[in-house]
């Protein structure tokens, strides 16, 4: 389980002698991440709908009779200060949670957009933009060269932009490029180094549904997908302009994060743009399939080349 501000997600997957395969996934907006930034505490509400989602996923596992499961948390959990009665309620229903450092998040997100793309050989920068944090992974192959994560993402980036001036599509940009500036700055030379750069998360992945036009999600459309600076640039444009009502009748855009998917694609776009890079592969990887792939490899006893996990789409 990889439990995000915004979203939380499952996936099984079992080994035989054929190898590994993807049983299921499931995915829950629970946005438990609403109002973290104004209070710092997780609501009652968002709680609960966390509580919900976590719920369905245990009676999923008891489905399958799936007993050995890990879950694991990012941004959110790190940051509100009410974390342990989430926590200790989840515990009641079956489910410890670990919560990831950053450091632990960006190299494990890192991995697992390692599995989904080829010829990433020399360095290559993965990108992962949640709602909670974005993280930078600069890579030589599997091998992490450098990492930084940025407290900032599509959930408490819209929230703060709300709260000071209002939706305005410029303010939101220039917001994004003051935050990509601030956090990323210090290794902006070492970034910019890149010869690719793979981008994971719901943003990337929604950009991909929606210039598509994906009216269900697939993943294996949306693995590999490669947007440059000008179509981002166009496509943030028509997303944030347009109206909230419009927005959630768009292919491809998930009605729960119409909302904050323009803060999202400001946060890619103001990226690749600070570090000179002119275009983003889009990956399905990332945290999840890093963590199932960890999983993966550990009961395959033995490392393989490529990785037994590498074939597995979420």
């Amino acid at each position: 389980m990889d439990l995000g501000s915004q979203t939380f997600r499952l996936v099984a997957g079992q080994i035989d002698s054929e190898g590994a395969r993807v049983i299921f996934s499931i995915r829950k907006n629970v946005r438990i991440g609403r109002s973290l930034r104004a209070t710092g505490r997780f609501s009652r509400k968002s709680i609960e709908r966390g509580l919900a989602a976590l719920k369905e996923f245990k009676e999923v596992l008891a489905r399958y009779s799936i007993e050995k499961f890990g879950a694991y948390a990012t941004e959110a959990f790190r940051r509100a200060e009410n974390v342990s009665e989430f926590t200790e309620e989840a515990r009641k229903i079956g489910i410890n949670i670990e919560i990831l450092t950053p450091e632990e998040e960006a190299k494990v997100a890192a991995s697992g957009a390692y599995l989904t793309v080829s010829g990433l050989d020399n360095e290559w920068l993965m990108l992962d933009s949640g709602g909670g944090s974005t993280e930078l992974v600069l890579s030589r192959g599997r091998q992490v060269l450098a990492w930084k994560s940025m407290p900032v993402g599509a959930v408490n980036l819209t929230e703060e932009l709300i709260e000071g001036h209002g939706f305005e599509p410029d303010r939101l940009r220039t917001l994004a490029a003051e935050k990509v500036r601030r956090w990323f700055g210090p290794l902006k030379e070492d970034f910019g180094k890149a010869s690719k750069v793979v981008a994971t998360g719901g943003t990337a992945t929604t950009v991909a549904a929606v210039v598509l036009g994906l009216s269900e999600y697939d993943p294996k459309k949306v693995r590999g997908f490669i947007i440059d600076e000008g179509e981002l640039t166009r496509l943030f444009y028509q997303i944030s302009e347009a109206d909230i009502e419009t927005r959630r009748s768009i292919t491809g855009l998930e009605p729960e994060r119409a909302d904050i998917f323009p803060a999202g694609i400001a946060i890619l776009l103001e990226i690749i743009r600070y570090l000179g890079l002119k275009k983003l592969i889009i990956s399905d990887g990332g945290i999840l399939l890093g963590l199932l792939a960890a999983s993966i490899e550990k009961e395959c006893k033995f490392y393989v080349e490529p990785s037994c996990a590498r074939g597995l789409y979420l």
